[in-house]
């Protein structure tokens, strides 16, 4: 019997898959090792990968096994990369995979492979036991998907709303965006033109919205040439903090609130939202509601509700002048 325990141990940490590197630099022979894989303690995978048989087939296996398949220094990339870190609008599936083009000759048997010629190792980190690209580098290759996306208005559209999902998460920040933006900023490569024009209007210091429904809400002003509101603020009146509202405008005391009927439809919600709004009107704001359902398939409601409530607001400058 072949003493396998060095490979279990191994495979503990690998979702129980280890390569045929992996075995040689473990001392295992050719002949040795034809014999462990026989289809009873461990099976192929692909000609480079075996798992231990009898271990669950996960997602985490399958994307793991893609990844060992493509060679050393290869990662989870592009969608694959944005599903795995939980950033809406990706799929798992087809998994891509990204290696240093000096290993390119290699096919690959188990997922789609990109062979960039610039793949630092610090834009590899490890999530859940497969090697991944980090977030913002995922979004850069995300964004060269599209051929001439930077002309496409609603690829550019979408990108934002990546960006700002992951930026909402905390999986990127500005810092690191604009640092991936001046590391792959080369003539020519796929996705730059395309996250220029999302970080023009992202700084350093730019605040995310909170969910799709806010920032469904800018785009629809944008989209407009409305002016913009400030979002996220902390509001108060001569008895203290009342709350944090969606919406400001910088020029008019007037707040939006974006309400998902889904999250404020109990009794209690309601409520609470009454008390809130009806202190902010003490205070002297013009407080407009907006309905989830008008944020995503009545952009034309929006745009009248806001302008209703900056007339309002215009009115009650007035009076008080």
């Amino acid at each position: 019997m072949i003493d396998d325990t060095a490979l279990r141990n191994l495979a503990e940490g690998q979702h129980a898959l280890v390569t045929t590197s992996q075995m040689v630099d473990l001392g295992f022979g050719s002949g040795t090792r034809s014999r462990l894989v026989d289809g009873r303690r461990w099976e192929r995978v692909t000609p480079r990968v075996i798992r231990l048989v009898g271990s669950p087939r996960t997602r985490e296996q399958r994307s793991l096994a893609a990844v060992l398949d493509a060679g050393a220094g290869a990662a989870l990339a592009s969608t694959s990369a944005g599903a795995w870190w939980g950033i809406s609008g990706n799929l798992l599936d087809p998994l891509q995979v990204v290696r240093l083009r000096k290993h390119s000759g290699r096919p690959t048997r188990v997922g789609t492979n990109h062979d960039p010629v610039l793949l630092p190792e610090h834009h590899v980190v490890t999530l859940d036991g497969v090697p991944t690209v980090v977030p913002a580098r995922a979004l850069f290759d995300i964004a060269g998907l599209r051929r001439r996306g930077a002309e496409l208005p609603w690829w550019v559209e979408r990108m934002e709303r990546m960006v700002d999902t992951a930026w909402s998460k905390r999986l990127v920040s500005g810092n690191t965006l604009h640092s991936m933006l001046d590391e792959l900023a080369q003539r020519g490569r796929p996705g730059i033109r395309v996250m220029r024009q999302v970080l023009d209007k992202r700084g350093i210091d730019y605040l995310p919205p909170a969910s799709g429904l806010e920032s469904r809400f800018v785009q629809i002003l944008q989209k407009a040439s409305a002016r913009p509101m400030r979002r996220q603020v902390d509001t108060g009146d001569g008895g203290g903090w009342i709350g944090r509202v969606d919406f400001l405008d910088d020029e008019l005391p007037l707040i939006v609130e974006a309400q998902s009927e889904r999250f404020h439809s109990s009794l209690i919600d309601r409520q609470l939202d009454a008390d809130r709004i009806a202190r902010l009107e003490r205070a002297g704001f013009v407080v407009v509601q907006i309905s989830d359902t008008q944020i995503w398939q009545q952009p034309h409601a929006v745009l009248e509700a806001v302008a209703r409530g900056r007339a309002i607001a215009q009115g009650k400058l007035h009076l008080a002048a």
